[in-house]
């Protein structure tokens, strides 16, 4: 969040209203759920669109668009999305974009302000089934997980989302909290991604790869994900449950916000054992 919003949105969100909870809109065909697509590898994306706004401020979620339109992704998790905020003119971020997509989706905002709000969102080609919103340790800013549930060919495929605290002060509660959350869950395919403002050799993701891989730190890829000079390099992560098997990963290096899209193909790991099979 950029910092010179930062103290309206701390004033605002004393005023804040009760959450409804996620929303969750399936605006896309509903054909798309099918065997063949289950069998093909999934394509996952997580952002940080930073409100969609450019260096100089300017929000326009067409040039976000623009940017995961070229990936073509089946399942986008979004962070730092927007709604009917002033300093993005008032606009439905997800609304926007999805429907630009053609895709579902699920938002839930991590603070909800009397004029609007901000958080997570979930993108998908999949019908979404449910989504449920729970609130992360936090003292300096509320922060919070996105759970939604997308029909993946008759089985649910969970795909968490969170945006962690620039605090390192919060970070060991909300990880442990994410853990104790995926543990009690035990999804049996489950995505979790975000930007968790941890680099990779922060011994706290050690909490979670204890239960989640992290293939991207497995493989040593040290993909950039943020865009400035003398920024850390990479705090925005995909973790996959242990019966989903992971095929490659990237961080293309488009896009208006500070972070780049982070992007990673899978596939059911009774499916790749299948594949190897057949292929001796």
């Amino acid at each position: 969040m950029g910092k010179k919003w930062l103290p309206l949105t701390l004033f605002l969100s004393l005023l804040a209203t009760p959450t409804g909870g996620p929303v969750v809109q399936n605006i896309a065909p509903s054909g798309y759920s099918s065997p063949s697509n289950y069998e093909h590898p999934l394509s996952v994306v997580t952002y940080n669109i930073r409100g969609c706004r450019t260096d100089s401020g300017n929000a326009d979620p067409a040039l976000v668009t623009a940017a995961l339109r070229t990936l073509d992704a089946d399942i986008i998790a979004l962070q730092e999305v927007d709604y009917n905020l002033p300093r993005s003119h008032f606009v439905n971020q997800v609304e926007a974009i999805a429907k630009a997509l053609n895709m579902n989706y699920a938002y839930g905002p991590s603070i909800d302000l009397v004029i609007g709000g901000y958080g997570n969102a979930v993108l998908s080609k999949f019908q979404i089934r449910q989504a449920q919103q729970k609130k992360l340790p936090a003292v300096w800013e509320p922060r919070s997980i996105l759970d939604v549930a997308v029909d993946w060919n008759g089985d649910p495929l969970h795909v968490v989302v969170t945006h962690l605290g620039t605090k390192k002060s919060e970070h060991r509660q909300q990880i442990e909290f994410l853990r104790d959350y995926l543990q009690e869950k035990s999804y049996k395919h489950s995505i979790l991604l975000g930007d968790f403002n941890l680099l990779p050799s922060d011994p706290l993701l050690e909490t979670l790869r204890g239960t989640y891989q992290d293939p991207a730190y497995a493989g040593k890829l040290g993909l950039r994900t943020l865009r400035h000079a003398g920024a850390p390099e990479e705090i925005d992560r995909i973790f996959l449950s242990p019966q989903l098997s992971f095929i490659d990963a990237s961080a293309p290096a488009i896009g208006p916000s500070d972070h780049y899209p982070v992007q990673m193909t899978l596939q059911r790991e009774d499916l790749a054992y299948k594949k190897a099979i057949s292929s001796r």
